[in-house]
């Protein structure tokens, strides 16, 4: 097998599989927005393919499922046994063990995984030796003792059982640890991956398939129904955004109030004109390597009854396609909640690391009207990049860091077995009622919300660069695709008869300052432009979502 010399562009894909299958927050939150709520669209997944990462999730789901189950039955029986050290070790052993376990699963250092498994061995010799100090009293004390109640007997137990059973948790924990090792190295390093070969769905379970067919089919849309106020949901944070209307006169004229001065522009010769021009550099491998472009429909979730081809049935999930013409249409004629946009990605650093560039174009009389919207996607957490540094061989480092995960995992998983449980055989109930309540609302609602509220690609996005060029790298490929959009459209207008002496004017602006100032204060960059402006130099980071993983 060939060793691999670059980034592959299924390492997103990978990652984030990385990521639902260690990260039990982010597999349960993303299989609670995408597959059991059914009502919403799906954000699109840029740079990476939602199926292999969903089914990852519900794979490690499975697992788990049987370790709560296992690690409720273990607890249970230990408080029959001996419930009163069984409810110390939950109050006092668990959260030290866990805080020394986190401590020895995070360091890469061997010295910090032997400090924290000796602390641990440590604090398992204090218990034992207190149950037996405790356990054993002296025969003169015992003769001379009144006799002790039979509640205070069932309390203390058995606790050298009790302590078996705990042990026999501990082995439950780093079984499942071991699963999750033997998974990484058989189905998620970089010469094994094949994102085709994912678990496969459980079976007997005919809505789920459902779902699945439904999320895939709108990630193959070019539709997104998007949630609350920012539109490009999927793509990471808006980091700039300009516009500006040309008057549309002919290079000849004199006068703006008369007509035939007036070029008449078609909005789809414009959009295409532009797509072509970039489509010609992304062919260019030194200039903009793996560039996308897309035409894609940008529809607010609470105005889709604006648009009944997208909602058929106001109790089923929004449609996320338009056909060619009716894309064409949407751009000759925005309306409403609804804009076309033409779109163009650069992805690099494996693709973790997107820069789009989002255009809107349309004519208003004998004005052009151009908005241009940028966003960033940032690299994944640097934790799901560990699955690169794993060994197939059992180092002791990595025995020793195993162990402590497991210490560590104890202190959560145990006290939440139950609930999880619980949550395990209440699902269908739940989710039955969940959905009649819903779909309730959406009848009766007109302007019920549709959109998609969860992207996992954001979700899994860093709060920070991993390296200093990937911030720089995502700057220039905006500045570049900017470029080639106003030479584009500078073209266009030539070769149309228009007036360009003002947006060349204009154009210099856009592209020195990277806005276009009508008044007021504006700070871009490290230039600021207006009265008593300041000037800072910054560049947008992605803003951390909820529940990221510390």
């Amino acid at each position: 097998m060939s060793q691999p010399t670059a980034f592959s562009p299924d390492d997103t894909t990978r990652y984030l599989c990385v990521a639902a299958t260690t990260d039990e927050r982010f597999a349960e939150r993303m299989t609670k927005e995408l597959l059991n709520d059914d009502l919403h669209g799906v954000a699109p997944s840029v740079g990476f393919s939602v199926r292999p990462v969903l089914l990852h999730a519900l794979a490690g789901i499975r697992q788990r499922r049987v370790r709560d189950w296992c690690l409720l039955a273990a607890t249970v029986l230990a408080l029959v046994i001996s419930p009163l050290w069984t409810v110390l070790a939950l109050l006092v052993i668990l959260p030290v063990g866990g805080a020394l376990g986190r401590r020895a699963g995070e360091s890469r250092r061997l010295r910090d995984v032997v400090f924290a498994l000796i602390a641990l061995a440590i604090l398992l010799l204090a218990t034992v030796s207190l149950v037996s100090a405790l356990g054993e009293a002296p025969e003169p004390t015992r003769t001379r003792r009144a006799p002790e109640p039979p509640v205070a007997e069932w309390l203390v137990g058995l606790p050298w059982l009790a302590l078996l059973i705990g042990l026999a948790i501990y082995a439950l924990m780093v079984w499942s640890e071991w699963q999750t090792r033997l998974t990484l190295l058989s189905r998620l390093t970089r010469g094994a991956f094949q994102p085709d070969e994912a678990p496969p769905l459980p079976a007997g379970q005919a809505w789920l398939s459902d779902r699945m067919a439904a999320i895939d089919a709108a990630e193959r849309g070019n539709v997104t129904v998007y949630h609350g106020f920012t539109p490009f949901i999927g793509h990471g944070p808006l980091v700039s955004t300009w516009s500006f209307a040309l008057p549309s006169l002919r290079s000849d004229s004199n006068s703006e109030e008369d007509a035939d001065n007036v070029v008449p522009l078609d909005t789809g010769e414009l959009v295409t004109h532009v797509r072509d021009r970039l489509a010609g550099i992304g062919v260019e491998p030194d200039e903009l390597p793996g560039l996308f472009l897309t035409e894609r429909a940008f529809v607010s979730g609470n105005a889709l009854t604006m648009h009944p081809a997208l909602l058929p049935e106001r109790e089923q999930a929004p449609l996320q396609h338009l056909s060619d013409e009716d894309l064409a249409r949407l751009a000759a004629r925005p309306h409403g909640s609804a804009r076309h946009y033409l779109c163009a990605q650069v992805p690099s650093w494996g693709g973790e690391v997107v820069a789009s560039t989002f255009l809107h174009f349309s004519t208003d009389g004998r004005l052009l009207y151009l908005q241009c919207d940028r966003t960033v996607l940032g690299p994944l957490w640097q934790q799901y990049h560990d699955v690169d540094r794993i060994s197939p061989v059992l180092t002791a480092g990595a025995i020793g860091r195993l162990l402590a995960r497991a210490a560590s995992g104890m202190a959560g998983a145990v006290p939440r077995a139950p609930l999880r449980v619980v949550r395990d055989l209440t699902f269908h109930w739940r989710w039955e009622r969940r959905r009649t309540v819903e779909r309730a609302i959406a009848r009766q609602d007109l302007g019920y919300d549709y959109g998609a509220r969860f992207s996992v690609r954001e979700e899994a996005t860093d709060d920070n660069y991993h390296n200093y060029f990937q911030k720089t790298d995502a700057a220039k490929h905006l500045k570049l695709v900017e470029r080639h959009v106003l030479a584009a459209l500078l073209d266009f207008l030539d070769e149309r008869g228009v007036d360009t002496t003002e947006f060349r004017n204009r154009q210099m602006t856009i592209l020195n300052q990277g806005i276009i100032q009508t008044g007021g204060v504006s700070n871009v960059g490290n230039q600021a432009v207006g009265s008593e402006a300041t000037a800072t130099a910054q560049f947008a980071t992605p803003e951390p979502a909820a529940g990221k993983p510390a």
